[in-house]
Parts: C-alpha cells; structure tokens; sequence
C-alpha cells in the first residue's frame, strides 16, 4: 500500500512578493527580518491588518511548548528541514514520513487572500503561482504546487486560472469564505464556475483562507488562527460556503465542479450533511430554483474533505463517503503529523477495510489530480 498526501503545504520564498512595494507602496506585503525589532522572519500584511513569523510555519516535528521550538522559529527560513526549501531534498523527506507524493497548498499566500485590494492580490498571486511552478519542476507527480486566484474580483481571477492552468497548474486555492453581501452562490460568479468546470481543475477552500482574516467569524468567536473558539469552530466557515453553493444552485447549475474543504478535519461532516437535508425539507423555500437532488447528494458528487488524524471522521467514513475522503499529513507546518504519519495512520484506521484504507491514502487524491500511479515510486 501507497500513502498520498493532499493535504501538505509549501513555504514560499520571500521572492513571492519581489517588486510588489515598489509597485504598490503602502499596499503591498512584504517579508522583512527582525521587523520593529521582533526576533525572526516576518510577512507583514498592509495596512496594519497582521504580521506572521514565517519560522512557525515550517516546525514540523516539533512543539511549541518546547523552548527551543521558539528558538527555531526565531530563526526564519533558516530554522526550516532541507526540503521546505529545496524540492529535491523534500522528496527525501516524503520518505522519511513513508509516503509518495504530496499535494501542497499555500503558507504565506493563504494570508494574502485577506488584502482587501484586488490589484495587489493579483500581482502577488501571478507571483506566487510562477513560484509553486518552478519548485514542482523536479517531480510534478510528486509535487502538485496549488495555485491561488484573486476572487473575489471574477475577472482577475478567470485571466489568472487561464494563465496558470495553461502553464501546468493542477489545482487552486479559493477563498473560504467571501462577503455574505455577495455570495458564491450570486450570478457574479457564474463566469468563474464555467470556467473552472472547463478545465477540471480542483477548487479547495483550506483553513486560513479567506476574504477576511476573522474567517467571517462572529467578533466574539475570534479568529481561526488565534482564538480558541475561533480555532474550535473554524470549521463553520467551510459549512456556510458548502450550504452556499449546494443549496444556492451552483453545482447544479455547473455538475462538473470540484471543491476540496481541507484541513478542518471530519467529524463535522456526517452530522452536517444530515442536518442539512433535514433543513432542506423543513424550509425548502430557501433553496434555489431546480435543484434535482439532495444537498448530501451534491455533497457526494461535487466536495472531497481532507483529514489528519481525525478518528472521528474515520468513525463516520461512510456516511461522508469513502470516496470523499483525503487524507494529509499537513507537512511542514507545526500542527503536521511527519514524520510520525504511517503509525499515527495505522492506529486511526484501524480495523478499516484495506480496499477503504487504500482509497483514503491513495486512490481518491490520484484520481482527483489524475496523476499516473506508475508515475510514483513504489511502496516504502
């Protein structure tokens, strides 16, 4: 048995934001060491909305209850494994967790989403997609780098994807959540959804993307990243975009889209789907006109969820869907679960079926991102 990750990420270079200052001035991030005196490696967001130590976001391995942990984070790009920077030793590292491949979603551009002017999320994106290109040059069955889109503005975004998916981008990253004032579910967005359903490419909403950088929480939930309700119940954000575009038509409207929900766990999402075609038939008002099924059976149809070491979901696989499932170990980020994967997947899956197992692990995210199995090394 083989072992794929979905749901991993890169570390992008500070080149990723290269010129935008001069370009942009007071508008764009940048990176910047030791920034107003703070120990570290530092993206700052414009406008004063946040600033991130790029250290913590490649500490896989270690705690951050451990001291020397910080210290490892104080030291930035330096304090990372070989392979977070280099793709060629990050295939090494791959091993070292007994896995093949990995799909990797953004780090840094995850927070860039949040920038509220479209130009510069443009730029800094067309950016960072030629960055991801480049990195997954070693081994592209190995290494799927996802791209990121600039939506909300519809037009920016269509123009980028053609861009991109021309060039051999396999996937993209999407806002979690937009403004509830202009839903995905609003004609706007039609164009985009034509689009993407044209080239087949997966859509993903990953935790910490998002229009805004509260997730479109309530205030007193606080925020997914530094709150511990707004951590708790992130995963709401996911759930009010889903009900969106299921119950607001779009899959219906466009049956061949692929939304990936990752990195907020599963056990939410049995009890959710049930939910949901119960509130369907008890206020069927609120649904769009036409829709011919269930929203569990677009759920089946039209989303995959990822999972770390979710046992609650695993309890619950097929009510969700075996074939729903992806799993990743969320490397090289401080909540991963490298180099411990296969052991910590061994206990969560146990008992599971292997032909279940296998398509968890393997099958599932190969056929999502239509990557030739004889293209992958063997079992390790």
């Amino acid at each position: 048995m083989r072992y794929y990750s979905c749901d991993s990420h890169v570390v992008e270079a500070a080149e990723i934001y290269d010129g935008l200052t001069d370009r942009f001035g007071d508008r764009a991030p940048f990176i910047e060491k030791d920034y107003q005196g703070k120990p570290g490696t530092w993206l700052v967001l414009p406008g004063g909305m946040q600033t991130l130590p790029v250290g913590r976001l490649g500490i896989a391995g270690a705690r951050l209850d451990d001291p020397a942990t910080h210290e490892r984070i104080a030291m930035g790009y330096d304090g990372f494994n070989p392979g977070v920077m280099d793709p060629v030793a990050r295939l090494d590292e791959q091993i070292t967790d007994g896995i093949v491949g990995e799909v990797m979603y953004p780090s840094l551009s995850m927070f860039t989403f949040a920038i509220p002017d479209a130009e510069v999320r443009d730029a800094a994106f067309r950016q960072h997609n030629d960055w991801v290109l480049d990195y997954c040059s070693v081994d592209r069955n190995r290494l799927i780098g996802v791209g990121c889109l600039p939506l909300p503005d519809v037009d920016r975004a269509i123009v980028e994807m053609d861009r991109s998916a021309e060039r051999g981008v396999k996937g993209f990253a999407i806002p979690a959540h937009v403004d509830p004032a202009l839903p995905y579910n609003d004609p706007t967005f039609d164009p985009f959804w034509a689009r993407a359903q044209e080239y087949g490419v997966p859509l993903t909403m990953h935790i910490f993307t998002g229009q805004t950088l509260d997730g479109g929480l309530p205030t007193h939930w606080g925020t997914p990243g530094g709150n511990l309700k707004g951590y708790t119940l992130a995963h709401t954000t996911a759930v009010n975009t889903m009900i969106d575009i299921i119950c607001g038509g779009v899959v219906e409207r466009f049956p061949q889209l692929k939304f990936v929900i990752s990195e907020y766990e599963t056990g939410w999402v049995a009890h959710t789907l049930q939910r949901l075609d119960h509130a369907a038939y008890r206020t069927p008002w609120e649904l769009a006109d036409g829709l011919t099924m269930k929203p569990s059976e677009y759920f089946d149809r039209n989303f995959w969820v990822t999972f770390e070491d979710d046992a609650e979901g695993i309890a619950t696989r097929h009510e969700i869907g075996i074939s729903n499932l992806l799993w990743g170990n969320d490397y090289p980020h401080h909540d991963s679960i490298w180099p411990n994967s296969r052991p910590i997947l061994d206990d969560i899956l146990s008992g599971v079926p292997d032909d279940e197992r296998e398509a968890m692990v393997w099958g599932n995210v190969l056929d999502l991102y239509e990557i030739d199995p004889d293209s992958l090394p063997s079992a390790t």
